[in-house]
């Protein structure tokens, strides 16, 4: 080759690849502004999902509001009617003291002190004030306490909470889930509870009782009457499996495949976002879990949920 043709051929050369170093350069440039634009995204879905499993949660809760608030308004009553009394008997013990206070040894005459204040007893009937006093404070602090539970317990299925997965029981997880609601189920399901898994899951207690109150809800708008509701829980080597099972309408076959699609309900209109079960089955999945439905008509509905176990250290 002439020393022309190979300059030629280098120059040729040389312009090939800059040419493909250009291309990789700008390639590799356009990937990582994609990877740069795919991060933001990432961070929008995971703040828009965070934002979905919230609303759920509180749609969810607003469904509870009317019960929990009879459940609150039946012990402040009758706290407050306590007080009232306890208030009436302390006035009128008081006024024993204030007789006592006036007597002055120097200018009265005492048996007429001692006259007047067996009198007073006898007329407030100090006897059964005694008596009624402590179990009236019993009583108050009772009701108060009833409170404090009920607001323990919702506390604990609305609070957000952080990503962070903690270990904790899924039993004490569905007992909270059972008393938040028991307003609702007291008056139509009979509750079956078999609960015998005793190690800790790693997981959100209060996403996971987001899931609970999602499907024993359904569970109730699905037994019209005589509703029962099991509820038992199982461990293998690995895993906790959760049994959630009604004696409801069931469910379709046509229709099984789309409970966990968004905005799909049985219900009446206004009676369902359709973002239960989805949000539902995106929570456990993100606990490294599954959840399976089986369902028949006219005999029922269970929900299988499969969460893993915390590590052991």
């Amino acid at each position: 080759m002439s020393d022309d043709a190979y300059k030629v051929a280098y120059e040729r050369e040389k312009k090939a690849r800059q040419l493909a170093e250009k291309l990789l350069d700008d390639k590799t440039r356009e990937l990582y502004d994609n990877v740069i634009d795919l991060e933001g995204t990432l961070k929008k879905l995971k703040s828009t999902q965070s934002q979905l499993i919230q609303s759920e949660k509180m749609a969810s809760l607003g469904q509870l509001t009317a019960g929990v608030a009879h459940e609150i308004n039946n012990p402040i009553s009758y706290s407050y009617s306590n007080l009232n009394c306890l208030s009436e008997n302390i006035e009128d013990i008081f006024k024993l003291d204030q007789l006592m206070q006036s007597y002055d040894e120097n200018t009265s005459n005492a048996s007429d002190i001692i006259i007047q204040y067996k009198s007073l007893r006898k007329k407030i009937d100090a006897d059964y004030l005694i008596a009624d006093t402590p179990n009236l404070l019993s009583d108050i602090i009772d009701g108060i306490e009833r409170v404090k539970k009920i607001v323990n317990n919702l506390k604990k299925v609305s609070y957000k909470g952080g990503d962070d997965l903690i270990p904790f029981n899924i039993n004490d997880c569905i007992k909270d889930c059972l008393k938040m609601l028991a307003n609702e189920l007291k008056y139509s399901m009979e509750i079956k509870l078999a609960l015998t898994a005793y190690d800790n899951i790693l997981g959100q207690p209060s996403e996971l009782s987001q899931v609970f109150i999602n499907l024993i809800m359904n569970a109730i708008h699905a037994c019209e009457s005589n509703g029962i509701l099991s509820i038992s829980t199982k461990q293998t080597d690995s895993t906790v499996l959760i049994y959630i099972n009604d004696n409801g309408r069931g469910i379709a076959k046509e229709n099984i495949s789309k409970v966990f699609d968004p905005f799909y309900t049985s219900k009446a209109v206004g009676e369902g976002t359709g973002l239960g079960l989805p949000v539902s089955h995106g929570i456990i999945e993100k606990h490294n879990g599954k959840i399976e439905v089986k369902s028949e008509v006219n005999v029922g509905t269970t929900f299988i949920i499969t969460l893993p176990l915390a590590p052991k250290t």
